[in-house]
């Protein structure tokens, strides 16, 4: 089963990537591409991959807040070298071991707490989600001359509202102790039993709020860097995108990239075709950014390669399932 899900990722974003590809033509993405070289603007892909690996800090700098929050030290370093690690895995084995599951078979490894290693992972990874919703919000907002759909607006406004109110009702001694009840029912694979110590820990910081807050902004700031990491590639490029524009396009197409893909590829691509399409830039320009944006990430996870190996800490396939089972 896991097999075929796999197997149908990798159809879905090969597919639509290559029917990008070939409506772009592939002569002017690969001319697109070789403008950079050509014409002395490397530099700017050197700007870009210093704010990929500055994104990549705050995503540590938000998690080591979390897990601060659970009375639990890590060094900002050895975190940002175990996020490195989570993205090459990510990156280079999407199909079998995903990098959180890494992460938090790390942090449990080392302080043999399961439960707040899983719980750390969750908040900052639903709190980023969040904050990238914001973004869209405001993004599209900002830019609904260019079209008249709504569609896309209230979905968004509808996630971002559904995580605010999930994060209320776990902060709620009434609501989550009605869930705490509910969920102790569902015996089957101990599913109600893993839920309910999710929760506990979330509840954990209701008198902690101060800490939503720091790694909502560290979430927000994280996805800035990503956005002028695309400013530097729009200039490597020469293509006529405006920052502000930006923050509309990089916040909207993450959120596609958790469709049904490897990656997001497909997905993000067409996002960047239809936003930048608005602006005038031809398809070849927004497909070769969009494919920088994977290039890049996977670049930088590299070095989580190197650190994996390193560390001579290997984390054999068995151990890292029987973790993700036990969550």
């Amino acid at each position: 089963m896991r097999l075929l899900k796999n197997l149908l990722k990798v159809g879905i974003s090969l597919g639509l990537f290559s029917y990008l590809v070939w409506i772009s033509d592939p002569r002017q993405v690969l001319q697109v591409l070789g403008n950079v070289y050509s014409q002395d603007r490397l530099v700017y892909l050197f700007y870009a991959l210093i704010a990929g690996f500055v994104s990549v800090g705050f995503l540590a700098w938000r998690w080591q807040i979390v897990l601060q929050a659970f009375h639990l030290e890590y060094g900002l370093s050895r975190l940002y070298g175990i996020y490195l690690i989570g993205m090459f895995f990510n990156n280079f084995l999407p199909t079998s071991i995903g990098g959180d599951i890494v992460r938090i078979y790390r942090v449990a490894d080392e302080s043999d707490d399961r439960t707040l290693a899983f719980s750390s992972v969750i908040i900052e990874r639903l709190l980023g989600i969040a904050a990238t919703l914001f973004l869209s919000i405001l993004a599209l907002f900002y830019v609904s001359r260019f079209y008249r759909d709504s569609r896309l607006m209230i979905m968004t406004i509808v996630l971002f509202v559904a995580i605010i109110i999930f994060f209320v009702l776990m902060f709620r001694d009434r609501p989550f102790k009605f869930l705490l009840r509910l969920f102790d029912r569902f015996t089957l694979l101990r599913i109600g039993e893993r839920f309910n110590k999710m929760i506990g820990a979330i509840h954990m910081l209701k008198d902690r709020r101060g800490v939503l807050l720091s790694v909502f902004v560290l979430s927000v700031l994280s996805q800035a860097s990503i956005v002028l990491m695309n400013w530097a590639l729009v200039w490597a490029f020469q293509l006529k995108v405006g920052l502000v524009y930006l923050f509309l396009v990089v916040p909207v197409t993450f959120l596609l990239t958790m469709l049904p893909s490897i990656n997001g590829v497909g997905f993000r691509d067409g996002g960047y075709i239809f936003f930048l399409s608005k602006v005038g830039v031809a398809n070849a320009g927004a497909i070769s950014l969009s494919f920088m944006n994977v290039i890049i990430p996977m670049f930088i996870s590299i070095f989580g390669g190197f650190l994996f190996m390193v560390q001579r800490k290997k984390s054999k396939q068995k151990e890292i399932e029987a973790i993700e089972e036990s969550l």
